[in-house]
């Protein structure tokens, strides 16, 4: 496989994985706000943590991805 289409196939991937960050970081805005919003009762607040958590872990595993995707671009650069 050449270079560039190695090259193509990890911005592919960093695309769809940026996708995904930017929903998640939007799921953990808005539940943090609806969950800390005075008047609600308590089944909202713990739905509203328990879909902060979700998206705080879906956060956590994608920059992970795009970290490990960095990694793959910087060894294609050294080798």
């Amino acid at each position: 496989m050449e270079l560039k289409e190695k090259i193509d196939i990890i911005d592919k991937k960093a695309s769809i994985v940026n996708k995904k960050l930017i929903a998640y970081l939007a799921i953990a805005g808005g539940t943090w706000l609806y969950g800390i919003s005075p008047n609600t009762n308590n089944t909202v607040v713990v739905l509203s943590s328990i879909s902060f958590l979700y998206a705080g872990v879906g956060i956590f595993v994608s920059i992970k991805k795009l970290n490990e995707l960095q990694n793959k671009l910087k060894g294609l650069d050294n080798g």
